[in-house]
């Protein structure tokens, strides 16, 4: 009897390495599920983002974020007065075609009275 082994291998107890990736993958799928993003929300972060990078740049571009401001500004302006012509104009469009509509009703009623008396 040899009461000191001197190559044995120890023991080894607990989980397989194979137990322990499928439990590995388990909780990383758990996570993802429970972990999940909203789109939208998403889309909005990454559009204030570029928004933000936008100003950075235009700051250091102009040396000075106060003067950057005014530039953002002033294209918020114009970019105001070309939708707000572009509102008028549409609201005309819409209420030339409104016109030509009830026109069309007027005409089409004329032309059936008369139909109905001949």
């Amino acid at each position: 009897m040899r009461l000191f082994a001197r190559h044995a291998e120890p023991a080894t107890a607990g989980p397989s390495p194979t137990d322990v990736k499928r439990a590995y993958d388990l909780g990383r799928k758990d996570e993802r599920d429970r972990h999940h993003g909203h789109p939208v929300l998403g889309l909005i972060i990454a559009v204030a983002a570029v928004i933000g990078c936008g100003a950075l740049y235009l700051g250091l571009h102009e040396g000075s974020f106060s003067r950057a401001g005014q530039v953002v500004d002033e294209h918020l302006a114009v970019a105001a007065d070309h939708g707000q012509v572009a509102s008028q104009a549409a609201a005309q469009t819409v209420a030339e075609a409104g016109a030509a509509a009830q026109q069309a009703g007027q005409t089409l009623r004329q032309n059936d009275q008369q139909s109905l008396q001949r």
